[in-house]
């Protein structure tokens, strides 16, 4: 692995000079915005490795930002996708892996009877609400401060807002206001507000990640899911959960076969798939029928493509058979665990947040468990994370650019061990 004093950058940066002429920004997500010196520019991957253009070698946490449970270019799903390519990628009709995979998913997740398939947790999150919304006759929304539902109208609204609850706002210039005023902003772990705002009558559901990933990772507090699924049941709205993230990440039933509690729908993406477009909505059979009759729409062009299905049962059938989960979870206790000791170790006030599974979160704060985006955001010093951040990459590790790490199947004790030598390097550095 190339040692951090010969890291360079300088074939990225020539590449992002070139995309920004044409690109707008130089990137096509804007999370890729902040890469620094500017954002990478990856040449392979394989395992828990990526090579970028200049030859850096990393040890990858980012993992696509969660998909690459299985590592990059895992074999079982190489060759599924070599193999389906044989036979053709889009029919504008079905092809015969729609249902295999729909049937390992239906068996292996007990509480959903059927799916709709389509590319990204983003749709599959708006097509739960309008089927809250056809199912009840309302239209309001309930969601959380920090947590992320995709980048459209309406669901991208303020975050950053401590409500009341609070009326919400478009993050954004250019979006809909009329759309952001469906939403309801409540904090997470405060069922009081959850309560509050179901009181209004015209609330479809309510909408949350069943673990916070997107703001810190951060746990419900004791029976809070199962309140916010009393309250949903008691005013008749559908409770929807967002496993876009922690689905597949926390086992092989995510959270909500972790925490032991189940919503009305669900959603999966990401880790679904191996890095291929595809995700998941997931419910009962009654639920989707009104998709299913074609009164409530739900289309797409790709949806189904035949190698994004085929990557779908090849991840899926690999993590039912192999079960990775005890030896990621060992990985990922043992990474957090040296990260925190390394931080004490350096007087420094590195709290690590991991709740098991194949997910930690690094920040620099108190080191006492978050309740809500606003506990995080009270206790996390985001340019110290920032430095430690960049410290990493030129020491060979690459985890996310807000701090949260994705162990693999790919990843084993010597790479943790070069990731805390790299990381002890990092925080001597600040």
């Amino acid at each position: 692995m190339t040692t951090a004093t010969n890291f360079c950058y300088d074939q990225s940066k020539a590449e992002h000079a070139r995309r920004k002429a044409v690109i707008a920004g130089g990137v096509n997500s804007n999370v890729r915005l902040s890469g620094a010196p500017v954002p990478l520019t990856i040449a392979r991957g394989d395992g828990a490795l990526l090579w970028d253009i200049d030859d850096n070698t990393y040890i990858d946490y980012a993992a696509g930002m969660g998909p690459m449970i299985l590592g990059h270019n895992h074999p079982a799903v190489t060759s599924a996708v070599q193999q389906s390519l044989s036979t053709g990628q889009l029919f504008a009709g079905q092809n015969v892996l729609e249902a295999e995979f729909a049937e390992i998913l239906v068996g292996a997740l007990p509480w959903i009877e059927s799916v709709r398939i389509g590319l990204s947790g983003t749709e599959m999150d708006l097509l739960a609400i309008r089927i809250a919304r056809a199912a009840t006759g309302r239209q309001k929304v309930v969601r959380f401060t920090g947590h992320y539902h995709g980048w459209l109208d309406p669901l991208f609204v303020n975050m950053a807002v401590i409500p009341e609850p609070s009326e919400p706002a478009p993050l954004t210039p250019g979006q809909s206001v009329s759309a952001a005023s469906d939403m309801v902003l409540c904090e997470w772990n405060d069922i009081t507000q959850v309560a509050q705002a179901l009181e209004s009558g015209d609330v479809a559901c309510v909408l949350m990640e069943p673990v916070m990933c997107n703001t810190g990772l951060i746990s419900p507090s004791d029976g809070y899911l199962e309140g916010v699924k009393e309250l949903c049941r008691q005013h008749g709205a559908l409770f929807i959960v967002d496993e876009v993230i922690t689905g597949f990440r926390l086992g092989l039933t995510g959270a909500q076969g972790l925490l032991g509690i189940n919503g009305d729908i669900s959603i999966y993406a990401k880790a679904i798939a191996s890095g291929f477009p595809l995700a998941v909505l997931g419910t009962t059979t009654e639920l989707l029928a009104a998709v299913g009759r074609g009164e409530v729409n739900h289309s797409g062009t790709y949806n189904t493509g035949v190698s994004s299905v085929a990557a779908g049962i090849a991840t899926v059938r690999t993590l039912i058979d192999t079960d990775p989960y005890p030896e990621m979870d060992r990985l990922t206790r043992r990474l957090a665990d040296g990260l925190r000791q390394l931080g004490h170790d350096h007087d420094l006030e590195l709290a690590v947040d991991h709740i098991g599974g194949s997910l930690c979160q690094t920040r620099f704060g108190n080191s006492a468990a978050m309740t809500s985006r606003a506990d995080f955001a009270a206790n996390s010093d985001g340019p110290r994370l920032a430095a430690f951040l960049q410290g990493l990459q030129d020491h060979g590790v690459r985890p996310t650019s807000r701090g949260l790490w994705f162990v693999s199947a790919a990843h084993d004790d010597a790479l943790i061990d070069k990731t805390l030598d790299a990381a002890g390097r990092a925080l001597g550095e600040l």
